[in-house]
Order: structure tokens, then C-alpha cells, then sequence
């Protein structure tokens, strides 16, 4: 029976990890969230979506989205919390920037991969700060879509 017992805890923890549960980890989470995006990901929904010439990557990290985005023509402000030496980076915390930060007047639309734990305050701030035909996408965790606390976001 014991061997059983010890088998459900290492199944357990083969189910979670995988899952990115924090708490079943077998490694430390990166200092300020910080998880690059694979630019495939944008890749496929710059061939859905059509965004502003205008872009702001507004947690750029080491500059991954904001490339491609360069390389489809857009004109991208990269801003993040932490200068992770991506060339251009504007240090600044988007959560305490205004509606001035964002385009001066013109359209800027939003990409980003924020720092999952701070995922529904960027896109509320987004919101927040946002002209009328901005499109904002986050890339997030699906698990972010559950939850009643974000329930809000879609009635929204």
C-alpha cells in the first residue's frame, strides 16, 4: 500500500507541473514573471488580426514580440517594468502609465504578454486607458479565462 500512496504523489505532481500551477513546480518562477512569448504566437494572429501601424508592447522583455512586429512594419513602442536589454526599451511600469503614454492622440493598439499574475490588472489598465477602436491583445494562460473575479472583464 505504500508503494501506491507514493505513486499518487508523483502522478499528482506529473499532472500539475506541466500545467504551470506554481505550487506543484519543480522550479522557482522567473523574477518578475517573466516568460518570453514564442513569436509564432503573434506570428499566427497577425495573420487573423489586422492591428494599428501604431503598436505598443508595453512588457517587452527581451524585445521577442516587439521584433516581429517591426518586421510586419508596424511602429512599436517596447516598454517594460525591467530593462532586460532589449535595445529601445522603455523602463516604465504600465500599470501607473495614462492615456498620454499610450499614443499622444493617435491610435496605438496593444500587444503584450504581461506577467501572468498581473494579467487581469494590465488588461483592465488597458482598458482603462484605451481610445475608442484600440484593440488590445494579451497573451495570457487559458487558465485566465476561469475564475469569477475576471467575470467582470467579459461583461466589459
Amino acid at each position: 500500500m505504500g508503494k501506491t500512496t507514493s505513486n499518487r504523489k508523483s502522478n499528482t505532481k506529473k499532472i500539475f507541473t506541466p500545467l504551470g500551477a506554481s505550487n506543484h513546480s519543480i522550479h522557482q518562477r522567473e523574477k518578475d514573471d517573466f516568460y518570453a512569448t514564442d513569436p509564432q504566437a503573434l506570428e499566427k494572429l497577425l495573420q487573423l488580426e489586422d492591428f494599428s501601424n501604431d503598436v505598443w508592447e508595453c512588457a517587452c522583455g527581451k524585445g521577442h514580440l516587439s521584433e516581429v512586429l517591426k518586421r510586419h512594419g508596424h511602429n512599436v513602442k517596447s516598454s517594460d517594468l525591467v530593462d532586460r536589454g532589449y535595445a529601445g526599451t522603455e523602463v516604465k511600469d504600465f500599470l501607473h502609465t495614462t492615456s498620454a503614454d499610450l499614443a499622444n492622440g493617435k491610435r496605438c493598439d496593444i500587444i503584450t504578454n504581461p506577467p501572468y499574475k498581473y494579467g487581469q490588472e494590465f488588461v483592465e489598465h488597458a482598458l482603462d486607458i484605451s481610445n475608442d477602436g484600440t484593440k488590445i491583445a494579451m497573451f495570457l494562460k487559458v487558465q485566465f479565462l476561469e475564475g469569477k473575479s475576471r467575470r467582470m472583464l467579459f461583461d466589459k
